[in-house]
């Protein structure tokens, strides 16, 4: 008899693991989220299409990914295997194979549809779905280790998107995009998650033991406004930040150097986690609120303070990565991780698809000043949130006692 590989025995992803994961999101994220801030340029100047259309489209992906996600969350609650995972490199890749050889706007946003699908398949939310289900301890350490790894993803892919883009055009480059998804996603999973089943669901017919309720309790729609929240801020700023610095009167050659700082200082909010570890998930939840509006207001009052804005906000942003999936973790333990993780992904997703809009719209109607307090106002609502989720806890961890 084989005897059961290390993963098995101990409950834990074992390190090189954790760095496949890492890698598998950087190459995921670069093939979607990431794609349009370096190829649009190039797609609007060839196929003659507006700022909006080509832009709309990661939003259709986006909202294509938040539908998707409650399903893809039962999926793995009440399944034995991730093939979810396992496959969302290959539809990904299929998605950008027609974007780039569409002829028309109608194939080009159906190739999003499928970027979309691919999305809620693989990306931070259905992976930690699969390993707070599939693993026993260290969860949260090994989702802190696989976004400190991951986190480099806008400055990788931005990097090897450009060199791709500057060699062979925009439509090659989602060749050898596709190319590199299938022949990298597909076998890290595989290696992974290979024989290694999930605990079997304890939810019958979708409903939940606990008369708690969890989706109508009042802490499971503070966090969902939370991650909304959070969500919308983190796109509209990331979106629109050389927008933003350029509106500083800060030359482009500066910009650039300035935004190389983000993906750097999103991996740095990891190695902070990692060291003051024993901080609850609700504790880096406020200090990771705090740092993203500390970062915004430097960014905005001031060129000279927009670098360690840039990296103030970028720890703050990559700690929200983080919390996305240790916080439900720390809350509702890992029964029924994979369905709540699901579920909560929804609004935060479907919101974001609204954010380019939304920040076009002010920008355009009302002007940068304007747009950048409402960003702002909502950075504060969300410090309060943080408030009322602590109290909403608490709450919560009563009637389970009582339970």
């Amino acid at each position: 008899m084989k005897p059961a590989p290390q993963s098995i025995e101990s409950g834990k992803l074992n390190f090189l693991e954790v760095l496949n994961l890492g890698i598998a999101q950087i190459v995921l994220w670069g093939g979607s989220y990431f794609l349009l801030s370096v190829l649009a340029k190039d797609i609007i100047a060839e196929m003659s299409w507006s700022y909006q259309q080509v832009y709309g489209c990661l939003s259709l992906a986006l909202l294509v990914s938040g539908l998707l996600l409650p399903l893809v969350g039962r999926t793995l609650q009440h399944t034995e295997r991730n093939d979810v995972l396992l496959f969302s490199g290959l539809v990904m890749a299929i998605g950008l194979v027609i974007i780039g050889s569409s002829s028309n706007f109608l194939m080009f946003a159906a190739g999003w549809v499928i970027i979309g699908t691919a999305m809620a398949m693989g990306l931070y939310d259905a992976l930690f779905a699969a390993i707070g289900k599939r693993y026993s301890f260290n969860v949260a350490k090994s989702i802190v280790w696989i976004t400190l790894v991951s986190s480099l993803a806008p400055s990788v892919s931005w990097l090897f998107t450009s060199y791709i883009l500057d060699s062979f055009g925009w439509r090659n480059t989602c060749y050898t995009y596709a190319i590199l998804l299938i022949i990298t996603i597909f076998p890290i999973h595989l290696y992974v998650f290979k024989n290694k089943e999930g605990n079997k669901s304890t939810l019958k017919n979708e409903t939940f033991q606990s008369s708690i309720e969890l989706f109508r309790y009042k802490l499971y729609h503070l966090l969902s406004a939370n991650f909304t929240l959070g969500s919308v801020i983190s796109t509209t700023v990331t979106i629109y930040l050389i927008e933003i610095l350029l509106h500083g009167r800060i030359e482009m050659s500066m910009v650039l150097v300035i935004i190389a700082f983000l993906g750097p200082s999103q991996a740095m909010a990891r190695v902070i986690e990692l060291i003051i570890g024993k901080r609850t998930a609700i504790e880096m939840s406020f200090i990771s609120t705090i740092m993203i509006f500390l970062g915004m207001v430097l960014i905005f009052i001031s060129p000279i303070l927009a670098i360690p804005g840039v990296i103030v906000f970028g720890i703050g942003n990559g700690m929200r990565s983080v919390l996305r999936g240790t916080l439900p973790l720390s809350v509702y333990g890992r029964d029924n991780y994979a369905l709540i993780i699901g579920r909560l992904a929804r609004m935060p997703l479907l919101a974001q698809a609204t954010a380019p809009f939304l920040g076009g719209y002010l920008i355009q109607q009302f002007g940068m000043v304007f747009f950048l307090c409402v960003i702002s106002f909502m950075a504060i609502v969300n410090i309060f949130l943080i408030a009322l989720i602590k109290q909403a806890i608490e709450q919560y961890k009563l009637i389970s006692i009582h339970e």
